[in-house]
């Protein structure tokens, strides 16, 4: 039986994703009402492929405003809009950004740094549900911490392994094979072939 987390394996080998970033699912907003709650200025927000999203990353990191600014990417699918951010702190991450992201909505969001900590976020109407550090499911915080360990037990991040062991490989496409759990579809490297929107945001 093939594992749920191995159509998601690409992640782990392709480099945009594998240290630094940060995909979120968000429903219903479109992309435009997702990045302007994050902050960004509508005037601001252009279209841009996969290529353009890292260049002006780029920018965005070797400008003089790196510590407060970084650049969000955005396309829609499915009803759900996935926001992608790379090689910067992500903005979802920031309790205030996320509670008016997650306003009315549902968040699900897959944040990698392999030099910090790797965090799976689950928010619904302006409320953290659960998070919690990939490497240690077993340790989740929120206001319903144990809503989703079952499907993250379908996924292999059970929280009952022995977790200050070795414990399971694969955390990062695990943590994606959950995300499609509960938003019903995959995220792919095709959609990276979709035109997305993008806006600079203020960090803070």
């Amino acid at each position: 039986m093939t594992d749920l987390h191995e159509e998601f394996s690409w992640l782990s080998e392709f480099g945009p994703f594998y240290d630094v970033s940060c995909v979120s699912f968000v429903r219903p907003l479109s992309p435009v009402e997702a990045l302007t709650r994050l902050g960004a200025e509508t005037s601001g927000i252009e279209e841009a492929t996969f290529e353009e999203l890292q260049e002006r990353t780029m920018k965005c990191i070797d400008s003089d405003d790196r510590m407060r600014t970084s650049y969000v990417g955005a396309l829609e699918t499915d009803g759900w809009t996935v926001l992608i951010q790379l090689w910067t702190v992500s903005t979802v991450l920031n309790r205030p950004k996320l509670r008016r992201l997650s306003q009315a909505t549902e968040v699900v969001s897959v944040d990698r740094n392999v030099h910090a900590t790797d965090h799976f976020v689950y928010a619904v109407d302006g409320k953290l549900i659960t998070r919690f550090d990939q490497l240690a499911p077993q340790a989740r915080a929120g206001s319903d911490p144990d809503r989703l360990v079952d499907m993250m037990r379908e996924v292999g991040l059970d929280p009952d392994l022995d977790w200050e062991g070795p414990g399971l490989n694969a955390t990062f496409p695990r943590s994606f094979a959950l995300a499609r759990k509960i938003t019903g579809f995959p995220f792919s490297k095709d959609m990276l072939d979709m035109r997305l929107l993008g806006a600079v945001i203020n960090s803070e």
